[in-house]
């Protein structure tokens, strides 16, 4: 855990290919966050690596807008809302769950939706 005050950082969700950073350069682009930056964040590895500072107390909770909603990362990096948005970095729940069960792309991405859509009406 960092002994300093954590990072304020604003994060934008982006759809970008300019903003995505490849898997073996993200520790890299996480550590080269400062204070008041704008970290503009395409693949899943770069926020999941921001929730991680977060949990670590390198960074401080935030907030950020998909599709028009507001998202909140907690104390502990989790992400707040009960259920994640549709089309949230799905990517990798989706191609994990196609080789595990050999099912097409478009039956995954409707079981997943379901899924989401069960999860919504509990809460």
């Amino acid at each position: 855990m960092s002994s300093s005050a954590p990072k304020k950082i604003t994060v934008v969700i982006s759809e970008d290919n300019a903003h995505a950073v490849s898997d073996w350069n993200v520790i890299d682009w996480y550590q080269s966050l400062k204070n008041g930056d704008t970290a503009y964040v395409a693949t899943s590895l770069m926020f999941n690596e921001l929730r991680i500072g977060v949990d670590r107390n390198e960074i401080a909770p935030f907030s950020f807008e998909f599709r028009g909603k507001t998202i909140h990362i907690g104390d502990n990096g989790e992400v707040v809302e009960r259920v994640w948005p549709d089309g949230m970095f799905d990517q990798l729940s989706v191609q994990v769950k196609m080789l595990m069960s050999r099912k097409p792309r478009e039956a995954v991405e409707a079981d997943m939706k379901e899924m989401k859509q069960r999860a919504r009406s509990k809460s």
